[in-house]
């Protein structure tokens, strides 16, 4: 029976192949340039995605059933915090943008309800402004410059034409009841 020749590599030859390798996978060490990066749990199901998706780079969880839970992306209008329910479409978003920040809350529906805002065009006034189930503005609260103010709006009239305003400026406090475009009752 012929033996078959081995042979041990010697230490240059050795070293030779380790500079080899490790310049060959350095970027290991820096860098993953790539479009997509999924990170996986033991059982092999995606909990995590980082990926960029029309040119916005975005970070998404998963619950262990692979529902998305929470995505938080950033886009030319600004940055956003999606969290969401696993079983409905109910959930919440933090947003920062030109408009400035804001926190929307959805129903199980996934149609926004509730909103807190810092508006910019208010000269930074904090406010709150409720939809119902059909995204109709029904009611808006303010802080403006000289107090604050509610507006209440009827469902019935999605145009903001019938509503009843109640402001408490420097002045005092104001009451104006709207219908179809028209003042029918102010005080003072």
């Amino acid at each position: 029976m012929a033996q078959m020749a081995t042979s041990t590599p010697d230490l240059p030859s050795l070293l030779a192949r380790v500079e080899r390798l490790e310049r060959q996978y350095h970027w290991l060490k820096s860098e993953v340039v790539t479009e997509k990066f999924a990170l996986v749990d033991a059982d092999g199901k995606t909990r995590a995605t980082l990926r960029m998706s029309d040119d916005v780079p975005s970070l998404n969880l998963y619950d262990t059933y692979g529902n998305v839970r929470a995505i938080l992306r950033v886009s030319a209008e600004g940055t956003a915090l999606h969290l969401a329910d696993s079983e409905t479409r109910a959930g919440l978003v933090l947003k920062v943008g030109e408009a400035g920040p804001d926190v929307s809350f959805f129903d199980a529906n996934g149609k926004q309800r509730l909103t807190f805002d810092i508006a910019r065009h208010e000269s930074d006034m904090p406010g709150l402004i409720m939809l119902d189930p059909n995204g109709t503005l029904t009611v808006v609260v303010r802080a403006l410059e000289d107090g604050p103010g509610v507006c209440l709006f009827d469902a019935k009239n999605p145009d903001g034409n019938t509503s009843v305003q109640i402001t408490m400026g420097s002045e005092g406090p104001s009451l104006v009841c709207v219908k179809d475009g028209k003042v029918l009752w102010s005080t003072p």
